[in-house]
């Protein structure tokens, strides 16, 4: 169903300069958890890595405030140049006195994501016609979960071989060549000006949309009741390895790969299932079957592990492409950077929550009760945004306004 919206030249430009970019950022995904491990030997300075990743999320709504202001192609050329740049502090980590730089490296990355995924949903947005948002929201979700075919694995192997700094800039050039292709996109068309109001209206008005719109209220629900506690799966993965399966950090790379093969199938089919069952069904759907994964780490056997993480891939995926889908679509076009990022930070700060909270208990707390835990808990997420399916269908197929019935 992708082949659709890959017959675009617009899209094919935006696909090619992302999934170029993404692969850099798969190689680059393990490595500073993998730099903190090996080097002070803890879990949860391993684990803390996605804590600094996810604090820009708190705040991305400052970037969705820039990003509904500003032509959002040249907006994503300079992010992708600035990303690039902002990865050099990696190369400086060279023993247990550096290894503090991970930290801050992460948080760029952070803000990387913010920047451009939040610009990507309005660019989208407006390029193409609503019925193909879908399909390349899949595309593009399959695409940067796929990678992680080859994306843990290749960083992996240049880090190991070539060190830290080729791998710098083998990602740096990959932000490069996406900015290019944002650069060789065509100018969108001049647009009606939105009345603007006081500055902290402007900047919340991402937040009170989601507030408002039902559909898009319980998506948001869901996804900060899964976060509440599945951050912390970033340090219990690391423990997971060591103490369960008995293997070392870089083990990691291949249970990624594991998870990039289940995102394909969660991502391919992400289209065909919001055509029928509705934005909402594959929320809840994908997040139960993360949850379900989850309770699966319990069991020390690689090979459950593995087929574990292709069913975490794929119900993250579907639930990822279902998310984006859903914003775009209840979103007016001069708010869908702020929505977009105004979620992203509600998510952001649950998340950053349980990874503190992970990166302490999982030296306190059997890791397998903890695995119980957050597994429960994300089912109930997945279980909340499956309630009363009848209006997530009434709103698909009847209701696309932003301000659709309430349900």
């Amino acid at each position: 169903m992708m082949r659709n919206v890959l017959r675009r030249p617009g899209f094919r430009l935006v696909y090619v300069g992302m999934a170029v970019s993404l692969l850099g950022d798969a190689s680059l995904l393990l490595i500073p958890g993998i730099l903190a491990k090996r080097l002070t030997g803890s879990d949860g300075a391993a684990g803390l890595t996605l804590f600094f990743f996810t604090l820009p999320l708190c705040f991305s709504p400052l970037f969705g405030y820039v990003i509904d202001r500003v032509d959002r192609r040249r907006f994503l050329v300079v992010a992708c140049v600035l990303s690039g740049v902002s990865l050099a502090p990696l190369t400086a980590v060279t023993g247990p006195e550096t290894f503090w730089l991970v930290y801050p490296v992460s948080a760029a990355m952070g803000c990387s994501y913010a920047m451009i995924f939040g610009a990507l949903s309005g660019l989208l947005k407006s390029i193409l016609p609503e019925d193909l948002l879908a399909e390349a929201n899949s595309a593009l979700q399959t695409t940067r979960q796929g990678v992680r075919l080859v994306g843990p694995l290749l960083g992996v192997a240049i880090h190991e071989c070539f060190g830290i700094g080729a791998l710098v800039l083998f990602d740096a050039f990959t932000f490069l060549a996406a900015a290019v292709a944002f650069a060789a996109l065509p100018p969108p068309p001049p647009v009606a000006p939105v009345p603007r109001g006081r500055w902290r209206e402007e900047l919340s008005a991402g937040a009170h949309h989601l507030a408002a719109d039902p559909y898009l209220r319980r998506a948001t629900g869901a996804f900060c009741l899964m976060f509440t506690l599945a951050g912390a799966t970033e340090s219990l993965i690391f423990a997971v390895i060591e103490h369960g399966l008995g293997r070392s950090p870089e083990f990691t790379a291949f249970t990624s790969v594991a998870m990039g093969i289940g995102a394909i199938g969660g991502g391919v089919c992400g289209a065909a299932v919001i055509a029928r069952r509705g934005e909402l069904f594959a929320i809840g759907a994908g997040i139960g079957l993360y949850g379900v994964a989850v309770m699966l780490w319990m069991l020390p056997v690689e090979a459950v592990m593995l087929g574990a993480m292709m069913m975490a891939g794929a119900g993250l995926n579907l639930a990822g492409v279902a998310r984006m889908t859903l914003v775009q679509r209840r979103s007016p076009d001069h708010l869908v950077g702020r929505v977009t990022t105004a979620f992203e930070a509600a998510a952001g700060v649950t998340q950053l929550l349980s990874l503190v909270a992970g990166a302490v208990l999982v030296s306190l707390v059997d890791y397998r009760v903890l695995l119980a835990v957050v597994g429960v808990t994300v089912c109930c997420a997945g279980a909340h945004a499956l309630r009363r399916r009848s209006a997530d269908r009434s709103s698909h197929d009847t209701d696309l306004s932003p301000q659709g019935p309430p349900s």
